[in-house]
């Protein structure tokens, strides 16, 4: 999720370097030009950030969809842009996949009697 207020961060950034391109080549003041189209400004911002939105939607259902599956399993997930899969927290703290996860050591459903650990096929 840090990737996609990273990408709209830099979309901002964007549209404020182009704007004070632009002042700078028509010689205009940028603080006068962006009060004086602030209403224009703010749309180009909008546009920038909802094209962004648009092309991470894949992205962000999975990352929605990873939560909600962790509010389920009462475990901790995480999403992987990288990876495109949803992972699990384990007692170590690192990440597995959450397909090939069998249980979560330490909750309710986990009937392993000698606490061998047993998360992964």
């Amino acid at each position: 999720m840090w990737l996609f207020w990273l990408f709209e961060a830099l979309g901002f950034v964007a549209v404020i370097i182009l704007i004070f391109v632009y002042c700078r080549f028509r010689k205009q003041g940028f603080w006068s030009f962006l009060w004086r189209r602030l209403k224009w400004v703010a749309i180009a911002i909008l546009v920038v950030w909802l094209a962004i939105a648009i092309l991470c939607r894949n992205h962000l259902f999975s990352a929605v969809h990873c939560y909600f599956r962790g509010e389920s399993m009462h475990a901790n997930t995480k999403y992987s842009i990288y990876l495109s899969e949803c992972q699990v927290e384990t007692p170590s703290g690192s990440y597995v996949p959450i397909e090939r996860s069998r249980a979560i050591p330490g909750s309710n459903d986990n009937h392993n009697e000698d606490n061998t650990i047993d998360y992964l096929h």
